[in-house]
């Protein structure tokens, strides 16, 4: 006997991020699935996707923050953390499942880390690749949002 499960999306102490329990079935005997509409369930209609795998032991990837992109995280296989930062909070996600997503707006600063030997993150993007979107020195990050302190 399938189970079906409605979306639930979370707010948390970062500024505009949101964490997003996709509407999903869970079937023992046809096996699970996830779904999310774009336009709809998602705030924006992706541009760009892009997936990481195969991420050695310990290796970080992200860190930065755009200026103008928005995205959407999804492991859809193993696990990660996302750590997302507006300058303020600092809060950490851990994605475990294909139902489980975060939305990263424009100007916080993410890193993604602590990958399983098996994970696989799918990024949906708002903007195409733009070199001159991207802040990769988390400085210039705190001066442009106009704080010189670290978060807690």
């Amino acid at each position: 006997m399938s189970t079906l499960y409605e979306m639930v999306v979370q707010t948390c102490s970062v500024r505009g991020v949101l964490l997003y329990e996709m509407r999903h079935v869970v079937d023992p005997v046809r096996g699970n699935l996830a779904v999310a509409e774009f336009g709809e369930s998602l705030p924006f209609l992706p541009r760009r996707f892009f997936i990481t795998s195969g991420i050695p032991s310990g290796q970080v990837r992200g860190e930065h923050a755009h200026r103008l992109c928005a995205q959407f995280f999804v492991c859809t296989h193993g696990e990660c953390h996302v750590l997302v930062d507006d300058g303020e909070h600092r809060e950490e996600f851990c994605l475990n499942r294909p139902s489980l997503g975060v939305l990263v707006p424009p100007m916080t600063w993410a890193v993604e880390h602590l990958h399983s030997s098996d994970s696989t993150l799918m990024v949906l993007a708002s903007r195409r690749y733009e070199p001159e979107d991207y802040i990769r020195d988390y400085e210039e990050f705190m001066a442009m949002i106009g704080n010189s302190s670290h978060p807690v």
